[in-house]
């Protein structure tokens, strides 16, 4: 098994559409990361006893059909068949202009190179070795050679060619998300490289325009978009220009720039080509071709995910994996493990409790523990009635909490002295209730808590686990539950941890927004995973 290599088409286009499964398929069974896919596709279809060496140099080739549907197929069908595999599909050598010391910059190592043709491996191998030395700048002394799967192209000489060229332009103009670039992405990315003679501009969304995707808090920081699209073009175009932008609206750079010609939109969004040159036309700026490409149809999607390849998929399948590296506590003792699960208002906290529970947690409610914290005769008791005085005692003696409410929900600083008593109180009844499950023989205990993260409790717990939903559910979750309106709602849920602040903050994400099956496959997952983790010492005790 090699982790990065070079495969080299040079059968007859028809040919390679017709093999490409196969041909990725064998290529999975050698490649563990990256593949560079290089066409330098042969004329004929007829066997051929004495062929010429194809590999004396790079062959440029003029854009067509053919190509365009091979380099489509080639991502589509890894979909299925190397899903796990980085692949390019390397585009420099297919164009109307010609640079004869044209060659690749690729940014992994070369550890084997593949070819399509036995015959002309056998035969030309140190050709190939040159060819490869000069147009991939890589040193061919520890690198492998073999041949992937020979393909005979005998009897299928009926097959279309397909031949026919196809438009190009100047400049040319794509936008989207591009959140974990995906191969929905690279058919769009290379389509825009394959119209682009001179530069491709892709307008990357940002802002608000990402708050209506699935989990926006999981999009990636638009720099580290940005750079996977510009990796993208260098690599598989590095000789056209490109300028990759963020953009706040739908149109960015196409209502800026006139000497834009043609715009590559997905069968999602080609109203949107035809809104962009509305507004050209508003500016007397030439209206854009507008070419449109088919989605890419997920094979291997979930119940709960798109049935296209995308991006909302891919941030679905996070949730229940360990998002940020998990950082060794040595200020508590390492067992029982600490869960702290946290989250907004009405986030499904608690269901999710009970799920975790349903699995084997010992679990802590700290919001329960709070009425504990200052209850009569306790340490919180005394500084509570001294800190705010007699006044809030009901007729018992106790702290009536309507009262105490009414002094410091009005006045912040008052909230947060309560807060520095009462907090202290809650972690150590907590630490309590894990030291006496741990006596039990549990193996994980979740310390549940609102204010997690505010009170600092992540210090008391191994890791932590966040719970996120969209605030319109949220909103609609609390009018349902607590018959609040939508001011109301939105002051509570503004009191809270903000679902950025939980997904930077936690080790694992949960959500609770989809069907309830979705949500115990998530904590299944989540609770699967941490047992791994901690294999054998808690796999053991369950």
């Amino acid at each position: 098994m090699f982790e990065s290599g070079l495969l080299i088409l040079t059968r007859p286009i028809p040919v390679l559409r017709k093999n490409i499964q196969h041909i990725l398929s064998q290529a999975a069974k050698v490649i563990s990361n990256t593949l560079y896919v290089h066409i330098q596709p042969t004329q004929a279809l007829k066997p051929d006893s004495n062929p010429e060496p194809v590999f004396t140099s790079l062959q440029f080739v003029p854009p067509n059909k053919g190509l365009q549907k091979l380099m489509t197929d080639i991502y589509s069908s890894s979909a299925a068949v190397c899903g796990n595999i980085d692949i390019y599909v390397l585009q420099g050598n297919i164009t109307n202009v010609k640079n004869e010391n044209f060659h690749y910059n690729l940014r992994s190592k070369l550890d084997v190179i593949l070819t399509d043709n036995q015959e002309q491996l056998n035969t030309n191998e140190q050709f190939l070795s040159k060819f490869v030395q000069s147009t991939f700048q890589a040193s061919t002394h520890n690198i492998k050679f073999q041949c992937l799967c020979d393909i005979n192209s005998v009897g299928m000489e009926d097959l279309p060619s397909e031949s026919s060229g196809i438009q190009t332009y100047r400049r040319v103009v794509l936008g989207g998300t591009f959140d974990r670039l995906h191969l929905g992405h690279k058919i769009l990315l290379g389509e825009g490289c394959l119209f682009a003679e001179e530069n491709l501009t892709v307008g990357v969304t940002t802002g608000e325009m990402n708050l209506k995707k699935s989990l926006p808090e999981l999009i990636q920081p638009t720099p580290v978009r940005i750079d996977s699209v510009v990796q993208f073009i260098e690599t598989v175009k590095p000789q056209i220009g490109h300028r990759v932008v963020p953009i706040t609206d739908m149109f960015g750079p196409t209502i800026t720039d006139p000497d834009l010609q043609c715009i590559v939109v997905s069968d999602e969004t080609k109203k949107g080509g035809d809104i962009v040159n509305q507004e050209r036309q508003k500016k007397g700026y030439s209206a854009l071709d507008v070419y449109v490409i088919d989605l890419v149809q997920d094979q291997c999607h979930g119940q709960f995910e798109e049935a296209k390849i995308s991006s909302s998929s891919l941030r679905k399948r996070l949730l229940g994996t360990l998002i940020n590296p998990v950082k060794p506590n040595k200020n508590i003792p390492s067992t029982p493990y600490v869960l702290g699960l946290t989250g907004g208002i009405a986030s499904g906290k608690s269901a999710i409790c009970k799920r975790l529970e349903g699995l084997g947690a010992g679990t802590v409610d700290c919001d329960k523990l709070g009425h504990q914290a200052y209850a009569k005769g306790t340490v919180g008791y005394d500084k509570v009635v001294g800190t705010f005085g007699s006044g809030i005692l009901n007729s018992e003696g106790e702290v009536n909490r309507r009262a105490l409410g009414t002094i410091v929900f009005s006045d912040e600083t008052k909230m947060q002295t309560l807060n520095e008593i009462v907090w202290p109180e809650i972690a150590k009844l907590a630490t309590e209730e894990v030291r006496k499950f741990g006596a039990e023989g549990k193996a994980v205990v979740v310390l549940e808590a609102a204010i997690l993260l505010k009170a600092g409790w992540e210090e008391l717990c191994h890791e932590v686990w966040g719970c996120v939903i969209p605030v319109k559910e949220a909103v609609k979750r609390l009018h349902d539950r607590n018959n609040l309106s939508e001011e109301e709602a939105l002051k509570r849920i503004h009191l809270g941890v903000t679902n950025s602040e939980l997904v930077s903050k936690s080790n694992v994400i949960l959500s609770s927004e989809w069907e309830y099956e979705y949500t115990q496959q998530q904590v299944e997952k989540a609770w699967s995973l941490l047992i791994e983790r901690l294999h054998p010492t808690v796999k053991s005790k369950h």
